[in-house]
């Protein structure tokens, strides 16, 4: 397979769809992402990526979205009650 032939195939299938920007390697951000989310260690996400690092994979992969602040405000909030 050459280099580019999953980027190309990927544009037409965005294309296709009406999906903008969609690019192999989001599919690798969507995986770290969920995975991390739904509480994945890091160490197994890092080694799983090929990150030689597991602070690229915390730089990169961890962002906190609702889920995650909801469920750190009512972890907090069983702790002091």
């Amino acid at each position: 397979m050459h280099p580019d032939s999953p980027t190309k195939y990927f544009k037409i299938l965005s294309d296709r769809c009406g999906i903008h920007n969609l690019h192999p390697h989001k599919l690798r951000h969507t995986f770290a992402s969920i995975a991390i989310t739904n509480g994945a260690d890091v160490a197994s996400v890092s080694e799983t990526l090929g990150h030689s690092d597991k602070a690229v994979t915390l730089r990169m992969y961890t962002h906190a979205n609702e889920e995650s602040k909801r469920k750190v405000s009512n972890l907090v909030e069983e702790l002091l009650t």
